[in-house]
């Protein structure tokens, strides 16, 4: 029995190891993608670990490409992601399973590299992976080709947009049965390029055989192009079939034939300057070609924005350009609509030409008291005049969006609110839905506003209550909000983990001011404790094992719901305070065990030798 007692207590201890020094893969993933396909680089960590919010877990994505360079591709921190590489991703929903794997849409070939995922819970998790990207070559060889009795024949094979480099072309020739390695009589020749580095990372290559017309035996010949390459799991053949032709007899006399020649010539001259002439008479008439007025899709406040018209078939001395500013609203403007005084903006406009075509380019930073603002691009050319009118739509990304609740610790069996704030955002046209990650409908949910203040700008406030219960206790509620300011999709998703233990404070380091203090003279060390709930804390200074007194400011509350505190210790060095340690020990009801943070006095050569002045 004190045998199986012993076998426990020694699993628990190697478990909580386990636990506490994180993990990481000692062997390196190899994966292989073809160009163009969707791939999923696998991350999964402890999944028995404590539920974590969003602002302390934090994933990293980092890639060393063929070139040694290491580059971030995809961060998670404080609750948000962002993105470096275009089309990567981390499935939200999957985070709640303990699953970090990055999806990458549209692989190239500069996506080849080691690629590594950090991921701190605060425990720290890490997976390599080694990402191999393929192109499989594209083979361009003509069914058929004849070569000329008494001449050579040339034939190329094409071999393009393949990965890796590393790439053998064999020609062949079939007579019957029976298969010869070309290029090995002086009838025939092969020749095979160097590869051409592409644009999108891919290679490419021509091979050629030329072949004499008495090397076809029995006036016909199959040439085989066989290509080797890593994405073949056996070599790709592709064959030409080339023929012997008779050469050409003349069917005309060379009198006959110069003498068609000076006609023609002299019909496709005539024709040419008749159809100059044409056109020039067309295009001193006719008006310019142009555009409507393009803009973002999107036009946010306070956002300087180019509005621009392409004007085609003019030159640029014969052009133009006069900018206006109609009047703002939702009506339409009737023909010959009122300008606004000073309503006229040619002369912050600019003309950009080349030789084909000329862009006016408009530059605008809008407020959105501007909101339906019209704006008008008159192209005046030969006498003529060409009038286009946009429409512009201000827009105003929320400044906050978040969840938080009352109480800030919920109970079992208890009320417990979700209020999700959504403030300072234009237009007032918002949808909000709120979700549970289990799928369980949401109910009773409460809205107030949208209401503005002074500067337009609208906030909007949605609740919903519920009565927590013991299952409750993992649960993840989502609010979704749908504003046109968002990019695509168009919309953004507010998070509330539910947590009845409450949220341990982040202790950051301890800081000396100033940073090298004199001896006899005042110093300071403090130490902030961030983003904890409930508000009680307890903190304790010492000095080399000895409690000092210190001073410790009142919790304030954070926009986020949770609170924040600094804590003081002032001092006067002496020289028996050289190398003393000063700990500080914090403690709080949500912390599996208490944290500190230590601090040694600096010794400087200032504290050691510059003595306070007399009076």
């Amino acid at each position: 029995m004190q045998h199986l007692h012993n076998m426990k207590v020694m699993i628990k201890v190697m478990l909580m190891v386990c636990h506490c020094g994180g993990s990481s893969s000692d062997t390196t993933r190899q994966l292989s993608v073809l160009v163009g396909a969707d791939v999923t680089l696998g991350c999964l960590f402890d999944k028995l670990s404590r539920l974590v919010e969003w602002s302390a877990l934090t994933i990293e994505w980092n890639v060393v490409d063929t070139h040694a360079e290491k580059s971030v591709v995809y961060t998670f921190e404080d609750g948000r992601a962002h993105v470096n590489r275009e089309g990567s991703e981390v499935d939200r929903m999957q985070l709640l399973q303990s699953d970090a794997s990055l999806q990458l849409h549209n692989v190239t070939v500069g996506d080849e590299g080691l690629y590594s995922c950090r991921i701190i819970t605060p425990v720290v998790y890490t997976e390599t992976t080694s990402l191999e990207v393929l192109a499989r070559p594209s083979v361009l060889l003509p069914e058929k080709a004849a070569v000329t009795e008494g001449e050579e024949k040339t034939i190329q094979c094409d071999i393009t947009g393949f990965y890796p480099e590393k790439l053998a072309v064999t020609w062949l020739i079939l007579n019957g049965s029976r298969t010869v390695l070309a290029g090995l009589s002086p009838l025939s020749r092969v020749c095979t390029e160097m590869a051409i580095h592409n644009a999108d990372g891919t290679f490419s290559i021509r091979s050629g055989i030329t072949m004499h017309s008495s090397a076809v035996k029995g006036g016909e010949m199959s040439l085989m192009c066989q290509v080797e390459h890593k994405t073949y799991s056996r070599p790709y053949n592709t064959s030409v079939t080339l023929t012997v032709q008779a050469p050409p007899q003349p069917v005309y006399s060379d009198v006959t034939l110069i003498a068609l020649t000076s006609v023609t010539s002299l019909l496709l001259v005539s024709a040419a300057i008749g159809v100059a002439l044409l056109l020039y008479a067309y295009l001193c008439k006719a008006p310019p070609s142009v555009s409507e007025i393009s803009k973002p899709s999107i036009i946010y406040a306070q956002v300087q924005t180019d509005l621009r018209c392409t004007i085609r078939g003019a030159g640029q001395r014969e052009l133009r350009v006069r900018w206006s500013k109609l009047s703002a609203g939702s009506e339409e403007l009737s023909e010959g609509g009122s300008l606004l005084g000073g309503g006229d903006l040619s002369d912050q406009a600019c003309l950009l030409s080349d030789c084909e075509h000329h862009t006016s380019v408009l530059t605008v930073c809008l407020t959105v008291s501007e909101d339906r603002t019209q704006y008008q691009c008159e192209v005046l050319c030969r006498g003529q005049s060409i009038t286009r009118v946009t429409t512009v739509r201000v827009k105003v990304e929320p400044s906050f969006l978040q969840i938080t609740s009352i109480p800030q610790i919920p109970k079992v069996e208890r009320s417990l609110v979700l209020c999700c704030r959504l403030e300072n955002f234009y237009p007032q046209e918002v949808d909000l839905e709120w979700s549970r990650n289990d799928g369980e409908p949401v109910c009773g949910v409460t809205h107030f506003g949208p209401f503005s203040d002074h500067t337009r700008l609208y906030s909007l406030w949605s609740k919903i209550q519920l009565l927590m219960a013991r299952e409750d206790e993992r649960a993840v509620y989502s609010c979704r909000v749908y504003h046109s300011s968002f990019p695509a999709p168009g919309y953004k998703d507010a998070l509330y983990h539910i947590n009845t233990q409450g949220t341990p404070p982040d202790v950051m380091f301890i800081d000396c001011e100033p940073p090298c203090p004199l001896l006899g003279g005042d110093c300071t060390l403090q130490l902030c404790l961030k983003d904890f709930c409930p508000e009680d804390v307890s903190v304790t200074w010492t000095k080399d094992g000895q409690e000092v007194p210190s001073f410790n400011t009142p919790p304030s509350l954070n926009i986020n719901g949770l609170y924040s505190k600094y804590t003081f210790l002032k001092l006067t060095p002496t020289k028996q305070d050289r190398g003393s340690r000063f700990r500080c020990r914090v403690e709080h009801s949500a912390q599996q065990e208490p944290e500190e943070r230590l601090f040694t006095l600096p010794l400087t050569h200032s504290l050691l030798s510059i003595q306070p002045a007399d009076p």
